[in-house]
């Protein structure tokens, strides 16, 4: 019992003068669940923004794949809504996409935006800014952009019509 009223007049003499471990650590623990849980919510729409322009990109590859191995134009158009694949220069001969179960591609399901572009290869894989891959060859670049998201670029190489 005397070491029992040697504590309690303790605590009495020096009052509380910080924190137990417990209480700290339940604190750091509570903090960085919250982190935790900010962070990943606002991860998740530049992850979204950055996926859905990776797959913009390999259906950009996919058109120029087709027209180096077929010999004929085919691209991409978009009219700000939608896009899809063409083939022979003619915006108005849609072929369905790889891994997409529409045509054309919705903007709106993949929760991004862009402004209208038209994107053909000719049989070299060089990229031109009209459907019938006509004229002098050009580079552009594609702004996509997610609401409430910064925005990404689609660049497409002058000539070589490289997509990094």
């Amino acid at each position: 019992m005397f070491l029992f009223d040697l504590v309690i007049e303790r605590k009495i003499i020096m009052g509380n003068r910080g924190f137990t471990f417990i209480e700290v650590l339940s604190a750091l623990i509570i903090i960085s669940i919250i982190s935790a849980i900010a962070l990943s919510r606002v991860g998740n729409s530049n992850v979204e923004l950055i996926a859905a322009s990776e797959v913009v990109k390999s259906h950009l590859r996919y058109a120029q794949l087709r027209a180096m191995n077929s010999g004929g134009v085919w691209g991409i158009s978009c009219d700000g809504t939608d896009y899809w694949l063409f083939m022979d220069g003619n915006t108005n001969n849609h072929v369905i996409l790889p891994g997409e179960e529409s045509d054309p591609v919705a903007l709106m399901d993949k929760k991004i935006s862009t402004a209208s572009f038209i994107v053909s290869f000719d049989s070299w894989g060089r990229p031109y800014n009209n459907a019938s891959a006509a004229g002098a060859s050009s580079g552009s670049t594609i702004t996509i952009t997610s609401p409430g998201v910064s925005s990404v670029g689609i660049t497409i190489t002058e000539e070589t019509g490289c997509i990094p």
